[in-house]
């Protein structure tokens, strides 16, 4: 990766040339930027494909994949209307896998030479071996669904031209009040092209385009500070950032941090909280890796053992769903090759299913459900989640507030801890408000929500018919994957809200 600052080039890694002279390595990161793979030949012939898989099974084992990947990626972060630093660069390589019963090996190498990845499926069949030869089957092309399509290619699109979407919204969020003491404006985009290639037969490929847009708004008033934010994610072209978007995130940051200048202490104690559409993270958090099938199998999960109960209110169905067109946490084929699917995990507050990637759906006898998910080349699949949401219910919001004599109105949720385990959770919350007499109020500080995830569920009592979603990026066993996590407004009759009176 290279990585510029305005104090000039920094360091440079993370390309498969680190031994060459720094003149030869920059030519090759301009010949990886000029001719990105269109398909997985243009990564590996077919037969050197099939003959790296032989390798990988060569000690036994019931499956292999190879995973080949070039991703090309560009950060920008403008702070104070300067810029403060600017990413641009490649990463390249495979990683090869073998699954022999419960043992798992897993190599890479930052490289697509046959030979280094022909070497790091050796080192996979070593650490999987299972003291059987079983033979993969030749891969041939699978059917690509296309959920996720680029209108205008971030290739084409300049560093200029992103930089000044930067400085539109910097603009745009100074100019909401002369309160706005500080702005910070982070962009990034990516385009990961990979192919997957799997024992069983398949050939896979995609193409995955994303961008992330983050403006951070610090306002000061009599001595008062507060700190507004507004973030938005797909995985689109540049026609994401269209329109008049950096302006209006400018303005939504700054607009949410003048708001809570004037925020009163938060109250304490058991009350009705009203989640507002978008709050979804809670569930992602709470609920959602304890659905994951890994959790499942080892036994840490408060889901365990609890398929085909009511585990939540009748009024909760929550589904995982890569196959959303656009949304941040979508893409065509899993790292695994599975088509992007959608996933019904609790019907009415009962427990359906679970999110399943091909090692853990061999474990229980079921199907792969999408959900196999890696970082990057360098780390093997696991289970992940992909778009988690609570489907929206009949009430409007309008209604729910106003059958909320007392409590929270939860809109933007910041920091927490959860224990996937047992479920039990601490979130602060970065915009919330008072309702009182079935109106919402005031703004408050200092709030945070303190519960357990099945609690959470049950207690769940009106469900709205709007729907809102909130991109994040997921961290898991040292991996992070971009997701979205949405639901619509919602109220819990009663859970314990932390403050300071």
């Amino acid at each position: 990766m290279i990585t510029i600052s305005r104090r000039g080039f920094l360091k440079g890694s993370c390309l498969a040339v680190s031994a060459l002279a720094l003149g030869d390595w920059w030519r090759e990161t301009e010949r990886l930027l000029a001719a990105p793979p269109a398909g997985p030949e243009d990564f590996l012939p077919q037969e050197e494909m099939n003959r790296i898989l032989a390798r990988a099974l060569e000690r036994g084992g019931h499956y292999a994949d190879l995973f080949v990947e070039n991703r090309v990626r560009t950060h920008i972060r403008i702070v104070d209307s300067r810029i403060e630093s600017l990413e641009y660069g490649v990463l390249q390589g495979g990683g090869v896998r073998t699954l022999a019963g419960e043992r798992s090996g897993y190599a890479y190498t930052e490289s697509l030479d046959p030979a280094a990845l022909t070497a790091a499926a050796s080192t996979a069949a070593e650490i999987a071996s299972a003291g059987q030869e079983v033979g993969p089957v030749p891969v041939s092309s699978i059917d690509v669904p296309r959920y996720i399509v680029a209108r205008e290619a971030i290739d084409a699109a300049g560093i200029p031209a992103k930089v000044a979407l930067l400085e539109r919204a910097d603009r745009s969020a100074r100019a909401v009040d002369p309160a706005v003491k500080q702005v910070t404006v982070d962009y990034t985009d990516e385009v990961q092209r990979f192919a997957i290639a799997t024992a069983s037969g398949q050939l896979g490929y995609d193409e995955l385009p994303i961008i992330y847009f983050r403006v951070t708004v610090t306002a000061e008033r009599d001595g008062e500070r507060a700190e507004g934010a507004s973030r938005a994610s797909q995985r689109a072209g540049m026609e994401f950032m269209g329109g008049d978007h950096p302006e209006r995130a400018g303005r939504e940051a700054a607009e949410q941090a003048m708001r809570l200048l004037d925020a009163v202490p938060a109250p304490t104690g058991e009350m009705p909280v009203v989640v507002a559409a978008g709050g979804g993270v809670m569930f992602h958090e709470a609920v959602g890796h304890g659905l994951e099938a890994d959790a499942i199998i080892r036994d840490t999960s408060v889901f365990a053992g609890r398929s085909g109960e009511m585990v939540a209110s009748e009024l909760v169905t929550l589904y995982d769903d890569a196959a959303i067109p656009n949304a941040r946490g979508s893409f065509n084929i899993d790292d695994e090759a599975t088509p992007a699917a959608k996933t019904l995990l609790i019907d009415r507050g009962r427990l359906v299913s679970y999110m399943q990637d091909r090692r853990t759906a061999h474990a229980m006898g079921m199907a792969a459900t999408a959900n196999g998910r890696r970082q990057s080349f360098r780390y093997p699949p696991m289970v992940r989640m992909t778009n988690t949401y609570v489907a929206p219910g009949r009430e409007s919001p309008e209604e729910i507030i106003k059958a909320t004599p007392r409590g929270v109105y939860a809109v933007h949720f910041g920091g927490g801890e959860v224990d996937t385990g047992s479920g039990q959770f601490t979130f602060g919350l970065r915009e919330a408000y008072l309702i009182e007499d079935g109106k919402v109020t005031a703004p408050i500080k200092g709030a945070n929500l303190v519960g357990a995830g099945i609690e959470v569920l049950e207690r769940i009592d009106r469900v709205g018919s709007d729907y809102g979603s909130w991109p994040g990026t997921c961290g898991k066993g040292d991996q992070w994957v971009p997701v979205t996590s949405g639901c619509p407004t919602l109220r819990i009759s009663r859970i314990t809200v932390g403050g300071t009176t």
